[in-house]
């Protein structure tokens, strides 16, 4: 089981972030979503992973071009949500071209944490992260890197203890 092993994470964070959650990267699809202006996106990404122990840092590769782009550089922050395998509702919503969308959150359940990157309920878990930097490398994606701020197991099992 992935969040079986032992995980490294720094005081600081050790309060704030629940050690099943890095243990669980990079397995299954995530939703990365950002925030500016009033403005809301997403973005559904198989790449994310746990790349520094102190400071607690992710890295998400999302293609160029998409629409949480401008967010992210203006919000300087961003969430990743992951999402349930079961889950086709995300799917539908954040699966589609996204530039002539309109706020793909309206009717779901979503709150904010520290950061004020939208977080969706329905989410097995969340990282709440600020964005610290980013790769633009010769090739369709871009590598975006944040540190982890908070996060937290979402998952009506996690009273029974298999937060799966």
């Amino acid at each position: 089981m992935p969040h079986d092993r032992i995980v490294n994470v720094d005081q600081a964070s050790s309060d704030t972030v629940d050690p099943r959650i890095v243990g669980s990267l990079p397995q299954g699809q995530f939703l990365m979503t950002a925030s500016a202006d009033g403005v809301r996106s997403g973005h559904i990404t198989r790449w994310v992973q746990q790349c520094s122990q102190v400071p607690l840092l992710v890295s998400v590769a999302i293609p160029r071009g998409t629409t949480i782009e401008p967010l992210l550089r203006d919000s300087r922050c961003f969430a990743i949500c992951g999402i349930r395998p079961e889950d086709r509702v995300i799917d539908r919503r954040f699966n589609v071209d996204d530039k002539n969308q309109e706020d793909p959150f309206v009717g779901l359940d979503s709150f904010h944490d520290i950061t004020g990157a939208p977080i969706l309920r329905r989410a097995r878990y969340y990282l709440d992260c600020e964005l610290i930097g980013h790769l633009a490398m010769e090739s369709d994606c871009r590598i975006y890197i944040g540190q982890v701020a908070s996060g937290q197991w979402l998952d009506l099992n996690e009273a029974s203890g298999d937060g799966a």
